[in-house]
């Protein structure tokens, strides 16, 4: 009898999971025909009208140069601040921008800045060491060709040093360098000494003005840092050079960027020439990204691609080998004719002082973000710890509903900071304070999640007389708000409060790894709450999972979107836990078995699909995915095997309080397992102290098929993301106050059943 009883379970698992693999298999591959489609229609960059002779490039390079401090020299009464309004005069005619800087180190070293310019991929001259200690005298040393080779092969990145003079060399244009930091750029992988490309200027000696007028038409690369020690000396010298370049040949192509962020780790300044177009369009007057998609805001590596179009007409060279990770914006031909006309014009009438004011006011709120990351973080595991431990301790005996109705108001509160932190990104906290962030800021940071979080939970608890489900209210608001957040760039996520900033550069846009932590939490709590409100029957439980489920998939996954195909991958297994926990939850042993190895199957197939549909694409347009499984083929992938196992345990090397943070979630998710399986052995022996909170407030029948479901979510993402310890904290984090939430429901919560065989 119980062997035929069984079997219709286990018969009923497999079509759940067969049926939501072949949804999500046919979802995804849908999902990226649309993209290849796409980008094999959009073009690398735009065609800058052929009308004139192409003139030179001329990169002047600085470092550690904001446009905050540029205008507080400008605004100073120094001997440079007349050669900072030039600059800044400069930037209102041109397109000014800020750059991303960061390399293979965590802080960028000139060294490592000029490395990145020349391979077009995030490089490193000198060791994990010299950039630990920013502004040290180690970080301003400039390593010979053959240690800088060496350092950046021992990174993880599959940088290719010298690129961009290799590919020039090939095309015959001329490359030359002035000062020994910019003829790092230089430096091949086949060469343990600068180089210079055939027939160009020599890669470390002679004038600025004798390589202008040595010959036709190249790239010119100018330290104007060197000998420089305070930030008005480079402004001044970098003012200078501008000047010569100017007086030597007026309509040269003038690239003004400071490469390295070695005293304060944060976007850079950078001026491109007028007329340089990007593949994304403007929003409101600033350059969007190529690589980023944010306005404004480029990376260092996107100037080699840019330049090598410039100069050979493909951001790939001439022979379309050139290998690098950057994007390629579109310079003009030549300098426009009017473009001195139009400079003297914006200067007088002031144009572009609100760009600059817009670049400024970004470059602030990056490294504002990069210092409140891990306190907001903390803040939210902390309240849902705190929030777990009241409830454990206050629930182990009865207590007066004014007690319970406290209880559940704290309960909604903390299950609203997740969702507080993203909408944070609407007010300005960043701007606390004067001109650097400082704890001040965190401060502002934290108490404006902590307002907007009261706000919302005061809201929802309205909201909750009409719908009687406030947790599936607020996990419903929390999923769709990041999700659809994601799906339009990630305008709040993006340098907001809980990371995702452009000091780190890991991702500029759609879905972060800590965003994706809390949205899938919150989608699995919605879809287990929502139910119980649904029909009975097993196809609608299957329906709802792969709806609402697929919904979140695309936005999340849909590279035009959220452009998460790691999060993808990690939510498709977990839905089909889920849907069997629903449909099925008391499947036996062997059909969880069954049901385990098809969601593993599933994500395997999910994945084997997308990597093949992005290997069909060109390799300057595939995701991590395709790039990875390239490496596969070519023994490549290994290395990127090891950074990302080092990016897992980096932060909490470098930071004891990301540190602290971690072991303070890993220690109150070890402690709640144990806890909670000590309590399910008490609750079947009778002598549970939480016997009479079932009879008080019957238990939801969801919450079990939703701690199922998060559990499996905590360990696939654990397995599958470089961050996945952060992300299981963060995810328990973000749902723990809704499960206790719900747990000290009251009428408000549907879908309960009294008696003591649903134990939580």
């Amino acid at each position: 009898m119980s062997r035929r009883r069984r079997n219709p379970q286990q018969r009923f698992a497999r079509a759940v999971v067969y049926g939501i693999i072949l949804l999500t298999v046919l979802g995804m591959i849908l999902t990226m025909v649309g993209m290849a489609s796409s980008a094999f229609a959009q073009p690398t960059a735009p065609q800058p009208q052929e009308t004139a002779e192409p003139t030179p490039v001329v990169v002047l390079g600085t470092r550690d140069l904001t446009w905050g401090g540029l205008r507080e020299i400008a605004g100073s009464s120094s001997p440079a601040a007349g050669d900072a309004r030039a600059l800044l005069d400069a930037a209102s005619s041109g397109e000014p921008v800020n750059v991303v800087v960061r390399s293979a180190n965590p802080a960028t070293c000139p060294a490592d800045g000029w490395l990145t310019l020349g391979a077009g991929s995030r490089a490193r001259a000198l060791p994990p060491t010299a950039s630990s200690a920013p502004g040290s005298p180690a970080c301003l040393e400039t390593p010979d060709a053959a240690s800088a080779l060496a350092a950046t092969r021992d990174s993880g990145y599959e940088a290719h040093p010298g690129s961009l003079a290799t590919a020039l060399a090939e095309a015959g244009a001329p490359v030359a360098a002035v000062g020994e930091p910019a003829a790092l750029a230089l430096a091949t992988e086949d060469a343990a000494s600068m180089r210079g490309a055939e027939g160009g200027g020599s890669p470390a000696s002679g004038s600025l003005q004798e390589i202008l007028t040595s010959g036709p038409s190249g790239l010119a690369l100018v330290d104007t840092a060197t000998g420089a020690t305070t930030a008005e000396q480079r402004v001044t010298a970098l003012a200078r050079a501008r000047e010569a370049v100017l007086a030597t040949a007026p309509r040269a192509r003038i690239i003004i960027v400071s490469v390295a962020d070695a005293e304060s780790p944060g976007p850079q300044i950078g001026i491109l020439p007028a007329g340089t177009t990007s593949p994304r369009g403007e929003d409101d007057g600033l350059l969007v990204g190529a690589s980023t998609h944010q306005a404004g805001l480029i990376q260092l590596t996107d100037l080699a691609p840019t330049i090598l179009a410039a100069l050979t007409g493909s951001p790939r060279g001439a022979s379309g080998t050139a290998r690098m990770t950057g994007s390629a914006l579109a310079l003009p031909v030549s300098l426009p004719p009017a473009a001195d006309a139009d400079a003297a014009d914006r200067a007088a009438t002031g144009t572009g002082t609100g760009a600059i004011d817009r670049l400024a006011d970004d470059a602030l709120r990056a490294r504002a973000s990069h210092m409140a990351t891990i306190p907001s973080a903390l803040l939210i595991i902390i309240a849902s710890g705190a929030l777990a431990l009241t409830a454990a301790l206050a629930l182990r005996r009865p207590r007066p509903p004014r007690t319970m109705a406290s209880l559940r108001a704290a309960g909604l509160t903390t299950s609203c900071l997740p969702l507080a932190a993203l909408l944070s990104g609407a007010l300005p906290w960043w701007r606390a304070g004067a001109g650097e962030p400082s704890w001040a800021t965190v401060a502002v940071a934290l108490a404006t999640m902590l307002l907007i979080g009261a706000v919302l939970a005061g809201v929802i608890a309205l909201a909750a007389r009409a719908a009687h489900h406030p947790v599936a209210l607020v996990a419903g608001a929390t999923a769709l708000a990041w999700l659809l957040d994601a799906a339009l760039g990630a305008p709040l996520a993006f340098n907001g409060a809980l990371g995702m900033d452009a000091v780190v550069a890991g991702r500029f846009y759609g879905m972060s790894n800590t965003g994706f932590a809390i949205a899938a939490a919150a989608l699995i709590v919605v879809i287990a709450a929502l139910r119980p409100l649904a029909p009975h029957g097993r196809a609608w439980t299957v329906g709802l999972v792969a709806l609402v489920g697929g919904g979140a998939l695309v936005l999340d996954g849909a590279p035009w979107l959220g452009a998460d195909l790691g999060g993808a991958l990690t939510l498709a297994p977990v839905l089909v836990v889920l849907a069997v926990a629903l449909a099925a939850p008391r499947l036996g042993r062997r059909g969880w078995l069954r049901a385990g190895l098809g969601a593993g199957a599933g994500m395997l197939v999910v994945g084997a699909i997308l990597a093949a549909l992005d290997l069909t694409r060109p390799a300057d347009r595939r995701t991590h995915l395709g790039r990875f499984a390239a490496g596969l083929a070519d023994g490549s992938a290994w290395s990127t095997l090891g950074r990302k196992a080092g990016a897992l345990i980096a932060p909490f090397v470098s930071s004891g309080l990301a540190l602290a943070a971690l072991a303070a979630g890993l220690i109150a998710i070890a402690s709640a397992a144990w806890w909670g399986a000590r309590e399910r052995r008490a609750w079947r022996e009778g002598r549970s102290a939480y016997q009479w909170l079932v009879a008080a407030a019957p238990t939801p029948l969801w919450i079990r098929p939703a701690l199922v479901g998060l559990g499996a979510l905590v360990v696939v993402e654990t397995l599958l993301n470089d961050s996945g310890l952060s992300m299981a904290v963060i995810s328990a984090a973000a749902a723990a106050p809704l499960i206790l939430r719900a747990r000290a429901g009251g009428r408000s919560e549907t879908g309960t059943k009294k008696g003591p065989d649903l134990p939580v």
